[in-house]
């Protein structure tokens, strides 16, 4: 009886370990992504934006563009990142024509560095998934945030099932 009591013992505790893991997985470190309230709209130096909701998405438009990218940008804020950890982030995202847009992590202060991802998108006129995994570095605590920038062009970028997630350890 004492053999299947620790038997027993061990498989709970393995099931509680692979339950954490698994939880950790899905944890979202974003807010959803189809709340205007949830993200910041930027507009720099000439550059001009909106930000909407249809439906289950976010639509970012870039009315008036410079040279610059940035100078339309979305911010979702408010991140706490752990220094050196992994992140997965992932989203689905079309635009009314084929287009670039740029995606990063940066800290949400003065100097604005960012901390382990940027990246240019291309993306289509329809729904595709976009997943990228980085290793976040110089933080700040609770100062993080995702970027996306639409300032390239002209046009509106729709964004869902937007999400952040630290990879689990191995």
């Amino acid at each position: 009886m004492r053999k299947l009591s620790y038997m027993a013992v061990a498989l709970l505790a393995f099931g509680v370990v692979g339950y954490a893991a698994e939880k950790a997985k899905e944890t979202n470190l974003l807010k959803p992504a189809n709340v205007a309230d949830n993200w910041r709209m930027e507009q720099h130096e000439g550059g001009k934006g909106k930000l909407s909701v249809d439906g289950d998405a976010i639509v970012l438009e870039a009315t008036e563009t410079t040279t610059e990218a940035w100078h339309v940008q979305a911010n979702m804020t408010g991140l706490d990142l752990a220094e050196g950890k992994e992140y997965t982030l992932s989203f689905q995202a079309k635009a009314d024509k084929d287009r670039p847009i740029m995606i990063q992590a940066m800290i949400d202060q003065d100097d604005w560095h960012a901390i382990g991802l940027a990246e240019q998108v291309d993306i289509t006129k329809e729904f595709k998934p976009y997943t990228f995994t980085f290793k976040a570095e110089n933080v700040v605590k609770g100062k993080n945030r995702i970027t996306i920038q639409v300032g390239q062009e002209k046009g509106k970028v729709w964004i869902k099932d937007a999400k952040l997630v630290p990879v689990a350890m191995k």
